[in-house]
């Protein structure tokens, strides 16, 4: 695939439509689909200045609601994605493998959509059952808060146990260094509970 920068001007494909909302203006060329990092490419290091999640309460399939508090004391990986991202769906299965083998008492996975509304996010739910993971729509405020004007996708956000954003990935395709930075805050709380065990 063709990185971000190189790939712009040969995209055909349909770019993104933004979600509706108040305070923020979004169209349909704000979401453009990324690609891979290069072969070989470093994994990013942990954010060296890790801030404060910030508080969200979006729509979910179904008529439900979910927030960030709903994830306190866990892991939680936000994967930003939308229905017309190629890049974003193919890597979705090795998220549904890592959200089958985490321990949800410890580690949680969010699907977040781009998209224009929830019912886009419900047929696709519909029409790809292979892939049930939780999911939910980004709204405009969440958006700005954790993408700022760097909408391109697919990206990634790892909110550890604390409530700091960890790790911050993509734009393109972030499984694998997913995969790393949640084993990385799990041996982390090991570590600190036999510290805690010891001190005891």
């Amino acid at each position: 695939m063709l990185s971000v920068l190189s790939g712009l001007a040969a995209i055909a494909a349909p770019l993104l439509a933004g979600c509706p909302g108040p305070g923020m203006t979004a169209g349909p060329e704000d979401f453009v689909a990324a690609g891979e990092e290069p072969p070989g490419a470093p994994l990013p290091e942990p954010e060296s200045d890790p801030q404060p999640a910030p508080a969200f309460t979006l729509k979910t399939p179904g008529g439900g609601e979910v927030s960030l508090a709903d994830y306190e004391g866990k892991i939680l990986i936000l994967d930003f994605w939308a229905t017309s991202c190629t890049a974003c769906i193919e890597e979705m299965p090795e998220f549904r493998a890592m959200y089958e083998a985490w321990d949800h008492d410890r580690v949680e996975y969010l699907a977040v959509s781009l998209d224009t509304g929830i019912e886009v996010v419900e047929k696709f739910r519909e029409d790809r059952p292979d892939l049930d993971l939780p999911m939910a729509l980004a709204d405009n405020q969440m958006l700005e808060d954790y993408l700022g004007d760097r909408l391109a996708i697919p990206q990634s956000r790892v909110i550890g146990p604390d409530g700091l954003i960890r790790y911050k990935f993509g734009p393109g395709p972030s499984a694998a260094q997913v995969a790393v930075a949640v084993e990385a805050l799990l041996a982390q709380e090991h570590i600190g509970d036999e510290a805690a065990g010891a001190g005891g």
